[in-house]
């Protein structure tokens, strides 16, 4: 998934210089044109994926594993560390574009959101009712496994 970013960028990068030498403008401008549409296409959104896959990686290491028992109170510590990272993801979403420019990850973030709602709700943490396989607190899944879709929505809204 990582390789995939710096050879798309070098696929933008190489569309840009083709569509420069295709104009019938002096050499100068389109190299302005160049320049400007790779750092448009690709800096800010590629900054922003970077940072929170980085981050979100982190953070969920050991999540899964944790939340097996979901009354645990590593499990709660997992979850809560994960949403401080998303909280701060939708702020950044919210300066860089919003809902419209990041429009699937911020619909994984409201999943995430009614996951540790639920989970809060149930009263989870230290319920060992919690850990039965028909219990509702296993939707925590939604944000131990919702943060790799996180990581994977937030590279793709950043390409489109």
């Amino acid at each position: 998934m990582h390789r995939t970013i710096p050879a798309l960028a070098a696929a933008l990068l190489l569309a840009c210089t083709v569509a420069g030498c295709s104009n019938d403008k002096p050499d100068a401008e389109p190299a302005k044109h160049t320049a400007t549409a790779k750092a448009s296409a690709a800096a800010k959104p590629k900054k922003l994926a970077d940072t929170y896959t980085a981050k979100l990686d982190a953070v969920s290491d050991g999540s899964v594993e944790h939340c097996q028992s979901p009354s645990s109170t590593a499990c709660s510590n997992d979850i809560g560390a994960i949403m401080v990272v998303v909280d701060d993801l939708q702020t950044d979403i919210d300066t860089h574009g919003g809902a419209s420019k990041y429009p699937k990850t911020t619909q994984q973030i409201a999943k995430m959101r009614a996951a540790q709602q639920k989970y809060d709700a149930n009263g989870c943490e230290g319920d060992p009712l919690a850990d039965d396989p028909n219990s509702d607190c296993w939707g925590v899944v939604g944000i131990t496994a919702g943060n790799t879709i996180l990581s994977m929505t937030l590279q793709t809204d950043a390409l489109s």
